[in-house]
């Protein structure tokens, strides 16, 4: 009668076990948390054109961030990623910037300025 308590006990711990990692797995690789996010804010005195966000699967483009304004630009990886910020200015000129690597899941900020990108957490 022991030895069927035990071998039950032992039975039930595996799926629970099992059911958690499963559930675990499943979170973690949900489309939103595998996401990455970057805001851009503009504070270069003037209308941005164009915002280009160029990654190893991709480009996110967004037309026309007005002076002051800030947006969310976002993207799933397939895996380790990198990304380049392109912002062309009302007169010409470009703004480039980015992280080298960022993980799943991570958001990040970008600010234009009048001469640099400055990248920092959010």
């Amino acid at each position: 009668m022991r030895v069927l308590w035990f071998v039950g006990g032992m039975a039930t711990g595996v799926v629970l076990t099992l059911i958690t990692g499963v559930a675990l797995w499943i979170q973690d690789t949900s489309p939103q948390r595998a996401r990455i996010e970057v805001r851009v804010e503009n504070h270069t005195g003037q209308d941005v054109q164009e915002v280009r966000l160029e990654h190893v699967d991709g480009e996110v483009v967004h037309r026309l961030l007005l002076k002051g304004d800030s947006l969310a630009l976002s993207y799933e990886p397939r895996g380790e990623s990198s990304y380049k910020l392109i912002a062309i200015l009302e007169d010409g000129r470009r703004l480039t910037g980015g992280a080298g690597y960022i993980e799943r899941g991570a958001r990040t900020r970008e600010v234009l300025e009048p001469e640099r990108v400055v990248s920092s957490d959010p």
